[in-house]
């Protein structure tokens, strides 16, 4: 059963796969073009493919209840930087969190010497966006703030 440019057809020597036939050869081989990939194969390789299945409509989109309307929080990693750097860089995640529309921020300062951590907590301490903040109850490097 011969095929035509443009038919559907399944190759079974390459794991049942559906595929374009691209083109045909004089000698009655098939290129046929399989997601991106493009092979030559004699007839008996080839089976006629199915007709696509339907695919079922579109489900409705789920209403967001009250508490998933935030966007999801913020996140800024501190390790490494020094106390100055450390602050600049919690700020530009807290703006950033704020303009997203996020609740909270997650600031990861590790537990080291503990001064980076202290300069975080004075610093959220002086915000005015800033509601409450609170260490992490099962990790004492992160500290969560949030916003009002």
């Amino acid at each position: 059963m011969p095929f035509a440019v443009g038919d559907t057809a399944v190759v079974r020597t390459f794991g049942n796969k559906r595929g374009e036939i691209i083109a045909i050869s004089r000698d009655g081989r098939y290129q046929v073009r399989i997601d991106g990939i493009s092979m030559w194969c004699h007839e008996p390789d080839l089976a006629v493919a199915d007709p696509p299945k339907k695919q079922k409509a579109p489900a409705r989109p789920r209403q967001a209840s009250p508490d998933e309307t935030a966007a999801s929080p913020g996140r800024v990693d501190l390790h490494g930087l020094t106390v100055e750097d450390a602050l600049g860089r919690m700020v530009d995640e807290i703006d950033r969190s704020l303009r997203r529309g996020a609740d909270r921020v997650e600031v990861v300062h590790g537990k080291g010497s503990g001064r980076v951590m202290a300069a975080v907590h004075r610093q959220l301490a002086a915000m005015s966006v800033v509601a409450a903040f609170r260490l992490d109850p099962h990790n004492p490097g992160v500290t969560w703030a949030h916003f009002r």
